[in-house]
């Protein structure tokens, strides 16, 4: 009789255990909160002051990445030029490093991205590495990733490595544009 109890008991809770679970990885993932600086110097609060209604963010942890940046930009300007709601932003993520150090990464950045206009597009990040990944489930650093956000921050769509064709429609899609869209003639 108690064997039967415990399997009556398992079969009831088990179900719910597993719901509850399901529940949790069905949450949208939301860009955390971060206070940072762009190549302009000015202030940005991630993610409620990104411009757009949805955002594209390229993600970075490597200089040597800036090739798979530079393959996302062409489409990410078409849809900015072609959809006012629609911004896309470069996120270059470092350690929490002390001030000397930042400046002097900024400067650098600076120095190489030579028209300032795109500076204000550019927001260095230094914050835990490790807790910034974890909470954007992103593996590791071996890759760029390419996040579609809305203005509150969570995550519409995802991608990492560099922009194929196969992505770029799945980015069209997920921004809205069912056809070949505005960023067509690229």
């Amino acid at each position: 009789m108690r064997y039967a109890a415990r399997i009556i008991f398992s079969l009831a809770v088990l179900p719910l255990a597993h719901a509850a679970q399901s529940s949790d990885t069905q949450k949208p993932l939301v860009f955390p909160g971060t206070l940072s600086y762009s190549l302009d110097k000015a202030k940005v609060n991630l993610p409620s002051d990104l411009e757009g209604k949805t955002n594209l963010l390229l993600i970075s942890f490597e200089p040597e990445q800036q090739k798979d940046i530079d393959s996302w930009s062409p489409v990410a300007e078409a849809l900015q030029h072609s959809d006012f709601s629609f911004r896309w932003y470069r996120l270059p993520i470092s350690s929490r490093e002390n001030f000397v150090f930042r400046w002097w990464e900024n400067s650098s950045m600076r120095s190489d991205e030579t028209d300032p206009e795109t500076w204000h597009w550019i927001i260095p990040l230094y914050v835990n590495k490790d807790e910034f990944r974890r909470t954007l489930q992103i593996p590791n650093e071996h890759e760029i990733v390419a996040l579609l956000t809305n203005k509150q921050g969570q995550v519409l769509w995802r991608s990492s490595g560099s922009l194929t064709p196969q992505k770029r429609l799945s980015l069209l899609t997920a921004a809205g544009y069912h056809s070949a869209g505005p960023a067509s003639g690229e």
